[in-house]
């Protein structure tokens, strides 16, 4: 029985050597393509043929096994993994390792072979397709990865990081977020001698110039890198690149030298850093974990260019973490990944992007509405980086994973006299998918009648653009969509958190990509725009304030009737955010902005869109969304008045605003013209939302606002009764708006701050103006 026991425990022990026992091999192959195939990376060559050979394309991979766990880790000289690529790879590969822990990624130069994709959009870069270049191209890769499997033997592992300026730095932003980590993974055999250096950094490889080298192969600074890495250690190394979070990320000149000097000295500097960082490492034993998932992409409107879910994967070598992104993440998306992962116990972090597919940037949402590069080839939303935190927590050995928030309740709507009351609380993203989630089916069918079909039927680009004369097999709206998008995108430019936050829980609630539902919210700016009308008509509408005496024993009324050209469903929305003032606002299922509202300060917003003024201009956030932030941050009416005053971007509108300063009453309206102009009451008097003697103002708007003022100079005390009166106004001998209540009035609401209520009416049966509610925005 103790021979037994002798025996049974010598052999789990050597079992367990077997287990730790790190065996490792390296191998490398030329992937350059034919001279004459396309190069990858820029629109500018249009598909034209390469000329000559700079130097190699490589493929460059090691092959790692524990005892437990077997995988590839492979670098290609080219500027994206593509799917048809990836697929084939993993067809030819050496069955030696599983499948899913076969990592391959791109260096990203912009001077290696294109033509490996069918896809007509793609092909605008990559150039045509030739079949046979993506065969030899996969069969190379292969060839490495065989090389490695077999001349693998027994081998220590060791990583260590470094600091880096002047190698790379921010290309959007002079002294913007940059990574200056350099991360080295050393793999040596038994004696010492190196099998790889692996070194990871994040910069673009487009130091190529412009002339002829402009269509000539070249690995870029990542080849010189290697050469200079292999001379610095052994012939026999293999040196791999692994890209970092480039998408934002360019290198510097830190030579000073230019063209092909210049890509020699970034390659080679970085080869003296890594090695810097080797003579630190010290090489022993490793446990290695692979972790992939294969999870749902969040919506976009680019589908037509995108996959529904994506490949991801991490690799753990010892407490060193390695994530591996499917294309470009901005830096700050490593920064923030890196901080938690170390948080979570990891000792250190390398992102690695352009890994196993190619679905073009990430960016964080504080860059979401740049209009730069990197934002317009952002098709996943501002709420994207938060998608890989959670993806890749998940996918972490070290720690627990926090649980997903729980997906907040569709808010249930109230029937009131012609319309609907929704009452919404918490936190502006829990208030947006309760919205969203309540109006699910209205919304997007709101987005498929007021965005998909006008691209759909032609009528958002002239008939005789270079979209309508494509072939008719082609279907140009499942780009001029995304497009559209990225077109909107600079509105975002200035919308404060809190509406932005609301717009993603919106968009999540209602089951539609972001930019679509940012896409309805400014349908109406898109309407003024040069050959969008009519299919947006713009709200119009008429509107007007009571000071002081004028106004009784409530020292301040607001009256307004909103016109708008389409029939939508009308709802009062009552929201008590978790920060900031309660305010109700009426309007419709879609809308997050505000364009009649009051909160709870008494601080009340109306808008009204003149007919014939300036286009918008594209620079900012809509007005809209500029009174939601005034109704949740602002009690008193001069601060609020100061910023409307200050939104120099808008154009084409007038803002009526009004409510206290201390116990004085006050209103106010911007006009947004070429410049802005503030009219407003100090005291009393009758503030009409368009002077109808102004020569801006148009015949039909002249002619309901010097009705108001008629009816108003009756009365000298102008009550909310009077008020509701006025508003359900239809002046004989008049028709269309040039009356006050007209076939296109959507709901007619008189404020009383000084009490919190607010009285709503929405057109009966008749065409006449239905009963009032009453509403308290304090409840």
């Amino acid at each position: 029985m103790i021979r037994h026991w002798i025996a049974a425990f010598l052999a789990a022990w050597t079992l367990s050597l077997a287990a730790g026992a790190l065996e490792a091999g390296a191998g490398r192959a030329d992937i350059t393509a034919p001279v004459g195939t396309p190069l990858n990376g820029y629109g500018d060559r249009m598909g034209r043929s390469s000329t000559g050979i700079h130097d190699p394309l490589w493929a460059r991979a090691l092959f790692l096994d524990d005892g437990t766990t077997r995988l590839f880790l492979v670098n290609v000289d080219l500027v994206a993994i593509n799917p048809e690529l990836r697929a084939r790879v993993l067809e030819l590969a050496p069955d030696v390792v599983p499948r899913e822990n076969i990592i391959l990624c791109a260096t990203h130069t912009h001077n290696g072979q294109g033509g490996m994709t069918p896809n007509l959009v793609m092909r605008a870069v990559s150039g045509r397709f030739m079949p046979e270049v993506l065969e030899s191209t996969a069969i190379a890769i292969t060839q490495a990865m065989r090389q490695a499997y077999d001349s693998h033997r027994r081998a220590a592992i060791g990583y260590g990081t470094a600091k880096q300026t002047g190698l790379t730095g921010n290309r959007r932003f002079s002294g913007g977020p940059m990574d200056e980590q350099i991360g080295v993974i050393m793999v040596e055999d038994a004696d010492g001698k190196p099998i790889s250096v692996v070194a990871n950094i994040a910069g673009h490889p487009t130091t190529v110039g412009d002339g002829p080298e402009h269509y000539q192969f070249s690995a870029d600074y990542p080849g010189f890198y290697y050469k200079e890495m292999e001379t610095l250690t052994s012939p026999d190394c293999v040196a791999l690149f692994l890209n970092g979070a480039e998408g934002n990320q360019t290198v510097g000149d830190p030579e000073g030298k230019s063209g092909w000097a210049r890509t020699e000295a970034v390659g080679k500097l970085l080869a003296h850093r890594v090695k810097e960082v080797v003579n630190g490492i010290s090489c022993g034993e490793a446990t290695l974990k692979i972790n992939s998932a294969e999870p749902k992409l969040p919506l976009t409107l680019a589908s037509l260019l995108q996959p529904d879910k994506v490949f991801l994967q991490t690799l753990e070598i010892n407490d060193l973490l390695m994530t591996f992104i499917p294309g470009e993440p901005c830096v700050e998306i490593a920064l923030e990944l890196r901080k938690r992962a170390l948080a979570r116990g990891y000792a250190a972090q390398f992102t690695v992007g352009l890994s196993n597919n190619y679905i073009m940037y990430f960016t964080p949402k504080s860059i979401y509405s740049e209009f730069n590069y990197e934002a317009s080839m952002s098709f996943f939303g501002p709420r994207m980086e938060d998608w890989f935190y959670k993806q890749f927590t998940r996918l972490m050995g070290k720690g627990e994973p926090l649980p997903d928030p729980p997906m907040a309740e569709p808010a249930q709507p109230q029937e009131i006299k012609g319309g609907m009351l929704l009452n919404l609380a918490g936190d502006p993203y829990t208030i947006g998918v309760a919205r969203g989630r309540a109006f699910q089916e209205d919304l997007k069918l709101r987005y498929e009648n007021r965005i998909y079909q006008p691209v759909a039927s032609g009528a958002w680009y002239p008939p005789d653009s270079v979209w309508a004369l494509m072939p008719k097999f082609i279907d140009p709206t499942m780009l001029l969509v995304p497009m559209m998008g990225m077109a909107a995108r600079p509105l975002l430019k200035g919308v404060p958190d809190t509406a932005f936050n609301e717009m993603e829980g919106l968009a999540d609630g209602a089951g539609l990509p972001f930019d679509a539902m940012w896409l309805l919210q400014n349908a109406t700016t898109f309407g003024a725009l040069e050959n969008k009308a009519p299919l947006f008509a713009t709200p119009l509408c008429t509107m007007f304030a009571t000071v002081g005496v004028r106004a009784g024993a409530d020292d301040l009324l607001v009256a307004r009737n909103l016109d708008w050209a389409f029939d939508e469903q009308p709802v009062v929305t009552r929201v008590a955010p978790g920060a900031g003032h309660k305010y109700v606002q009426v309007g419709f299922t879609w809308n997050a902005g505000v364009f009649t509202g009051m909160n709870d300060a008494g601080l009340v917003v109306c808008v009204e869109r003149m007919p014939g003024a300036p286009a918008p201009v594209m620079q900012g956030p809509p007005i809209e969304m500029v009174l939601r932030d005034l109704m949740q941050n602002n009690d008193k009416f001069e601060p609020a008045l100061a910023v409307l005053a200050a939104q120099q971007h808008v154009r084409g509108v007038h803002v009526l605003v009004a409510g206290f300063e201390g116990k004085a009453s006050r209103a106010a309206v911007v006009e947004y013209g070429t410049s802005v102009v503030v009219r407003r009451i100090e005291k009393e008097g009758v503030l009409p939302g368009v002077d109808p003697a102004s020569a801006s103002a148009d015949d039909a708007a002249r002619s309901r606002y010097g009705r108001v003022l008629a009816m108003t100079s009756e009365k000298r005390i102008v009550g909310d009764r009077e008020m509701q009166r006025i508003l359900g106004d239809k002046e004989s001998g008049k028709e269309g708006l040039a009356t006050v209540f007209n076939g296109q009035t959507r709901h007619s609401v008189v404020f009383v701050p000084k009490s919190g209520k607010m009285y709503v009416a929405f057109p009966g049966k008749e065409g006449t103006i239905g009963p009032f509610n009453t509403i308290s925005v304090k409840e």
